[in-house]
């Protein structure tokens, strides 16, 4: 409760000193959300992490808990491989996604299969997202939840394609299905750009922090981060589908809060930028 009220209160002094638009529309009729260019809090840290839950997602969990931080988590039905031996993503992970929402942190949605929305009909993307939402409730039943928070997968069309027509189809097919969470452009942390020795996408004897390239791609993925930050609001993009994210992250952590900066939820920005709930957002921009 002490945390949850210190959080309101952080955010409420933003409210008041920094001046945001409360305008619902945005560029190519795009659902509401977040996307590059627009307001975000100063010296404030949305770390979010996509593709999940993985064999790393706990220990990614272990990182927030010990240093105090939430995060927004967008996540996969059905996408890692091997999935199949747990039924689904949901399913194996079930433990882990239900400690992610008692520990505080948000949780959105990714769709079911990771497809790229840029080659998808409206019809094939609504498919992917509510499938994604049925799966996470069938699995998590009382433990679940609506998610509301979407991220394309790949950033796509928002990030990778200027092409309008696209935009436009696809954010067409994305108005009333929730709210879109974008990131920093130039805050991609690049950590999904390779498999390196050293690390694999599960947990066992392929895994070596040790070995000089997994070392090499923290140190990159470090310094892509923490030396551009300049007191400006940033989302974060992480997976935390790789052991060189969750090794890394405690330093990156370390070095923002070192600066001066809090960290933050999807969630939270819906109250910082609108004053409502996404939940409440979501509800009165479908109307």
């Amino acid at each position: 409760m002490k945390t949850t009220f210190l959080v309101s209160l952080l955010f409420l002094t933003y409210c008041s000193s920094f001046e945001t638009s409360t305008n619902i529309q945005t560029d190519h009729k795009s659902p509401i959300g977040y996307y590059e260019g627009d307001p975000l809090p100063p010296k404030t840290a949305f770390l979010t992490f996509d593709d999940g839950p993985s064999d790393w997602t706990g220990d990614v969990l272990d990182v927030l808990k010990k240093e105090k931080v939430r995060a927004t988590f967008f996540v996969c039905g059905a996408w890692l491989p091997k999935v199949s031996t747990g039924g689904n993503s949901f399913r194996k992970y079930k433990t882990v996604l239900i400690r992610m929402k008692e520990e505080g942190h948000t949780i959105g949605n990714h769709t079911l299969g990771h497809q790229n929305f840029a080659y998808m009909s409206p019809k094939r993307i609504e498919s992917q997202l509510e499938e994604n939402q049925k799966l996470y409730q069938n699995e998590l039943g009382e433990y679940s939840g609506k998610l509301i928070w979407i991220r394309p997968p790949f950033g796509s069309p928002y990030i990778r394609t200027k092409n309008e027509t696209v935009r436009k189809r696809v954010s067409s097919a994305l108005l009333g299905k929730g709210l879109v969470f974008m990131w920093t452009k130039e805050f991609d942390s690049t950590d999904s750009k390779e498999w390196v020795k050293g690390e694999w996408y599960e947990k066992g004897p392929r895994i070596n922090p040790d070995n000089e390239k997994f070392r090499k791609k923290m140190d990159r993925i470090y310094n892509s981060l923490v030396y551009k930050t300049e007191g400006q609001g940033v989302v974060i993009l992480f997976h935390d589908t790789h052991p060189t994210t969750k090794e890394v992250l405690p330093y990156i952590i370390e070095k923002l809060k070192a600066e001066g900066y809090t960290f933050a939820t999807a969630e939270d920005y819906t109250r910082w930028r609108w004053g409502k709930t996404s939940e409440e957002l979501s509800e009165e921009v479908s109307d």
